[in-house]
């Protein structure tokens, strides 16, 4: 039996130009890259570059979590402002608490310290439409990300998805809708498939507990964190050859 997504995929072949057909290729390369360079940013603690670099300047732009949606410029660019003033909060908490090792440190030295975030993509599925004009791409994520709260420094397993939306824009591809959530946020050494036991608050890390992301656009629960309770959740919808947007399924909200 042939599978209907191969036969979809082998009939979008036939419809192309060697030409048309590396240009796709080149476009697929040109996303990859794109989310590598995310990826690396949040690594870096430079999340305060990812908005103008890698967005859409369309006013529908979104971006999702496991608990809600950030919709349009303003909301999802607050979003990435927030974790830079997080960042620092973090760096100047811990320049207090260790001033031996971080007191004679700038502002400017001392930005990115704590907050260690891995987000390495695997196992891309990456469509571009027949028209050219958009693509999307579904990405596994298994990673990690060490931050302080106010229990102090915290590691955390992570595992789950990027499902992201592009637009081709005038200096190339840009990220229209993204959802990033996680089947397991876990603490490192306990187990992923119970709640989770939070060590105690300190009291030098305050500040941390009390800050707050921007409220999202949209509050509500996109997916649920695994328990052994938890009903069957099947992946992200997997991208398939497509021609234009209006005949396939958004990522966004």
């Amino acid at each position: 039996m042939i599978c209907a997504g191969w036969l979809r995929s082998a009939l979008v072949i036939l419809m192309f130009t060697t030409e048309e057909l590396v240009q796709r290729w080149e476009d697929q390369r040109e996303i990859k890259n794109l989310m590598g360079k995310y990826a690396n940013l949040v690594l870096l603690n430079r999340e305060g570059e990812i908005y103008s670099r890698f967005w859409s300047v369309a006013e529908d732009t979104c971006l999702g979590f496991n608990d809600g949606w950030y919709v349009g410029r303003e909301a999802v660019s607050g979003y990435y402002q927030a974790v830079v003033e997080r960042n620092m909060l973090v760096a100047k908490t811990l320049q207090a608490r260790f001033p031996e090792h971080l007191g004679g440190q700038s502002d400017e030295e001392l930005y990115g310290v704590g907050p260690f975030k891995v987000k390495p993509l695997y196992n891309p599925v990456i469509e571009v439409a027949a028209d050219g004009k958009t693509a999307k791409g579904l990405w596994s994520c298994q990673g990690a990300h060490n931050e302080a709260g106010s229990a102090g420094p915290v590691a955390n397993w992570t595992w789950g998805y990027f499902a992201v939306d592009f637009l081709r824009e005038e200096n190339g591809w840009r990220i229209w809708h993204m959802l990033y959530v996680n089947d397991v946020d876990c603490i490192c050494g306990q187990s992923w498939g119970k709640p989770a036991e939070p060590y105690p608050d300190l009291p030098e890390f305050a500040a941390l507990g009390a800050f707050q992301y921007p409220a999202y656009t949209k509050a509500q629960a996109v997916r649920e964190l695994y328990t052994p309770n938890r009903p069957v959740a099947l992946t992200p919808e997997i991208p398939v050859p497509y021609t234009t947007f209006a005949e396939t399924f958004s990522y966004g909200i």
